[in-house]
């Protein structure tokens, strides 16, 4: 985070520049230095509050807090900002802490195949091995990073360290005299813009048609992808999830930490999978939640409805 500070003022405003509408109790000429949850809040700190006690907040003293309106802090040093969602208020006020970009281009460890394109502003990590493929706009590889030949990477992409982006799937069939033949890997991997790879994450290359994830998916750490998958746009794919080929998702599917998927599953738009579940069929229906082993329909929920441990999810996304 560096040394940065900036004043409240700066931050409402910034807020609502966005369309989070605020007001300030206390003053607005505090100082912000860095971000806190709740409990460690300290001098100089911005942190947030969803709840409605404000003896909750008895413990803060010279810090800013963004809380409901009316969840005023008896402590005077400390400056409230009122707004309907907190939460969303803080994420965005902590851009203003995003660590500065890594340096553009490709680490001297690296090693590049001759034909592949890797945009000027793109980053490339130490020890990364990068075959022929296309790596967009605004890209950051971490170090140790492998990228498989037909890969198509877009922009503002992040993969983090240890992760193979196009790895070889095996995928075969045996004939009468007990041979084994191996399809050929033929496909490759779209990673459209603004999508996230976790660290230590494996994603399988097509054997026919590309493995794909749409715009604004994000793959959480650990997981395992198979061939041929296609991801609608802002899917997630929480820790250690392991999914077989040629799984298809709609937009905006939210796979629990641990789930197992077995081949060519099916899910609609805005399907929520619980912690743990093994989905052997295919639910194509919109806003399913589903959850055990075997995984079965729980109940539906909709565009704006609030699930235990997920964010909510605005109509405006459709």
């Amino acid at each position: 985070m560096g040394n940065r500070s900036f004043v409240i003022s700066e931050i409402a405003e910034d807020l609502r520049s966005e369309g989070i509408a605020v007001e300030i109790a206390g003053s607005a000429n505090r100082v912000v230095e860095h971000l806190k949850n709740i409990e460690l809040a300290d001098d100089r700190s911005l942190t947030f509050y969803i709840g409605r006690d404000p003896m909750a907040l008895d413990h803060l003293k010279e810090c800013s807090v963004l809380c409901l309106p009316g969840v005023k802090p008896e402590n005077e040093t400390v400056t409230s900002l009122f707004t309907e969602d907190p939460k969303l208020a803080f994420y965005i006020a902590a851009q203003k802490f995003m660590p500065e970009p890594p340096p553009t281009g490709v680490h001297p460890t690296a090693i590049l195949h001759p034909e592949a394109r890797v945009h000027l502003s793109a980053s490339i990590g130490p020890f990364c091995l990068i075959d022929k493929c296309v790596i967009g706009e605004g890209t950051h590889i971490q170090s140790h990073v492998r990228i498989g030949e037909n890969t198509r990477i877009g922009k503002n992409v992040q993969v983090e360290t240890g992760t193979y982006v196009g790895a070889t799937g095996q995928v075969w069939a045996w004939d009468k005299r007990g041979r084994k033949w191996i399809m050929p890997q033929l496909g490759g991997v779209v990673v459209e813009d603004d999508c996230f790879i976790g660290s230590n994450v494996s994603i399988v290359r097509g054997a026919l048609q590309d493995t794909i994830l749409e715009r604004g998916c994000r793959i959480a750490h650990g997981s395992m992808i198979g061939h041929n998958c296609h991801f609608g746009r802002e899917t997630f794919v929480s820790n250690g999830v392991a999914i077989a080929g040629a799984v298809t998702t709609g937009k905006y599917c939210f796979l629990g930490s641990g789930s197992r998927y077995r081949p060519g599953i099916r899910l609609g738009d805005n399907v929520t999978v619980g912690v743990g579940a093994v989905v052997i069929e295919s639910f194509p229906d919109e806003g399913a939640v589903l959850a055990g082993v075997p995984a079965k329909i729980i109940k539906r929920a909709h565009l704006g409805e609030k699930l235990t441990g997920f964010p909510v999810k605005p109509n405006a996304i459709r």
